[in-house]
């Protein structure tokens, strides 16, 4: 399937939804300010996100175009696997088009609008973490033939873009568009009891994770360049295997 030709799908919300969006919008912009990094609020800014109703995704993207180059795709349902990949390659990033019930206010099991828009997008409209998506999906296409790096980068991507935390002057705050998008996702990492330790790819190559659940230990990094760090092993990997 060639991700490029992703048909988009009609965007057709209900007053619940938008309701929701409402509500999901006042109540993670009341936290996102302690909770995310920098990079993640000048990137909100620049998406221009409406609060009182579901953004039109053809005005979302003429702002993110116009910075980054990014462009969002409603789609029905989950991308996987190199599909997924591809479309980050080429700075596409898919949009699931449902909204959450009323009842998963404060955590979704599943990704929805909310979660594609308001947890991934910022980063998506800020340059220096725009690119960092791209590499994520370079490599990934790379890693369509090589199951073992496939599984690894796709825990290296779990345990930063979803649901990681970064080190910041401030203290620690939310890495992922999973956390970012969640009350109760926010308030637990944050916790002083919550498990975090340092991000490490042996490690996280080696732990299970249940994304549909509130998740019971959370890696930091220090900085985006230790992300990039593992990246580039895992591009090493690849290109040492094409050799042998």
């Amino acid at each position: 399937m060639d991700t490029q030709e992703v048909p988009p799908v009609q965007q057709q919300h209900q007053p619940a939804d938008h309701e929701v969006w409402r509500h999901l919008y006042r109540q993670q912009t009341d936290l996102v300010p302690l909770a995310a990094p920098d990079i993640y609020l000048e990137g909100l800014e620049l998406l221009g996100l409406t609060e009182d109703h579901v953004p039109d995704l053809d005005e979302v993207n003429e702002r993110v175009r116009a910075v980054t180059g990014w462009t969002f795709v409603a789609v029905d349902g989950l991308v996987k696997g190199a599909d997924f990949f591809d479309m980050l390659l080429n700075r596409r990033f898919p949009v699931t088009n449902q909204m959450r019930r009323p009842e998963e206010i404060r955590f979704a099991e599943l990704p929805d609008l909310f979660h594609d828009l308001f947890g991934h997008g910022p980063f998506l409209a800020h340059p220096r973490t725009a690119d960092l998506y791209q590499e994520f999906g370079r490599i990934g296409v790379r890693c369509t033939e090589h199951p073992e790096e496939l599984a690894l980068l796709q825990s290296i991507m779990w345990t930063t873009l979803e649901a990681g935390l970064i080190r910041t002057p401030d203290g620690l705050r939310a890495l992922g568009g999973a956390i970012l998008s969640s009350a109760d996702e926010i308030q637990q990492c944050l916790h002083v009891t919550s498990t975090v330790e340092a991000f490490d790819p042996e490690v996280v190559r080696r732990t299970t994770f249940d994304i549909l659940q509130l998740q019971k230990r959370y890696f930091v990094v220090e900085d985006l360049e230790e992300i990039e760090s593992a990246l580039a092993a895992v591009d090493t990997l690849l290109t040492e295997g094409e050799r042998a």
